[in-house]
């Protein structure tokens, strides 16, 4: 049976960590974990896990090689951790989530500090570069989120530069662009998911089209790497969202590495 972590400290952000990984694991038709690593004591873990009516596992050992070790396992489909917000101008994350995104291949959720808690997983909001990787990376969200009647919205933001001329009828051409980026990139997706053009920063017009629709996941490929110039998405995203992120790495679905291909392979299995 597939697993879905919910990695859970003596933090107040340990419920909304559970019930996102909750409704995760329903998407997944997984089963939850709650883990909590480390001797500091397993109190409001403990009653969060309670709460949710999970066993919680504790185990000892570094946090991050513990978590990662945990999530790396074949029947694990995602791994869930929560962060704590830091002052501007800090890391975007807290050391133990920004450590983990960034090392376990496989699909990670921050989940910020002051999300909402939500009974039910309604409404998924997937940004598109309009790469092969970028898009084939939340495929099988995608895919779950649609069998689980899930509403998934697209979203793809031009730039002044590669923001398509429209002549006469721009609401008809908008559209038709719309429906071309999907069936090039998301073919899965015809006539089942909605698209949303946006013109601006990516980061400012992603975090306001998530808001806009009242997204409870926001799902994203990102290529693990958040040093400073690097992921400015991913970066807006952990630093001011509020809504969880499910991030999942290009590397994952990158051809050319065996390993990797594998464990994409596996990955999509867990899925099936």
């Amino acid at each position: 049976m597939t697993r879905v972590i919910a990695a859970v400290d003596n933090s107040p952000a340990a419920r909304a960590v559970l019930a996102t990984a909750g409704n995760l694991a329903e998407l997944f038709d997984a089963d939850l974990e709650a883990l909590h690593v480390g001797d500091d004591g397993d109190g409001i873990a403990f009653g969060a896990a309670s709460a949710a009516g999970v066993r919680l596992r504790k185990v000892a050992g570094p946090t991050v090689p513990a978590l990662v070790e945990a999530a790396a396992s074949d029947d694990v489909a995602a791994l869930v951790v929560g962060t704590r917000r830091l002052p501007v101008g800090g890391r975007p994350v807290g050391a133990t989530a920004l450590e983990v995104i960034t090392s376990l291949l496989k699909p990670v959720v921050v989940v910020p500090p002051d999300a909402v808690r939500r009974s039910a997983l309604q409404r998924v909001l997937v940004p598109l570069e309009g790469t092969t990787a970028t898009a084939l990376a939340p495929k099988g969200i995608i895919e779950l989120a649609q069998d689980a009647e899930v509403e998934v919205v697209l979203v793809h933001v031009h730039d002044a530069a590669t923001l398509p001329s429209f002549t006469d009828q721009p609401q008809h051409q908008a559209r038709a662009w719309g429906d071309e980026f999907v069936a090039r990139y998301c073919p899965w997706g015809i006539g089942k998911v909605d698209v949303e053009l946006r013109v601006g920063r990516p980061e400012e017009e992603i975090l306001a089209a998530a808001e806009g629709i009242d997204a409870h996941l926001i799902a994203l490929a990102w290529s693990q790497e958040i040093d400073w110039g690097r992921a400015p998405v991913v970066r807006a995203l952990l630093e001011r969202g509020r809504i969880p992120v499910l991030l999942v790495p290009v590397r994952l679905v990158q051809r050319g590495d065996k390993r990797r291909e594998e464990s994409w392979s596996r990955w999509q299995s867990s899925l099936a």
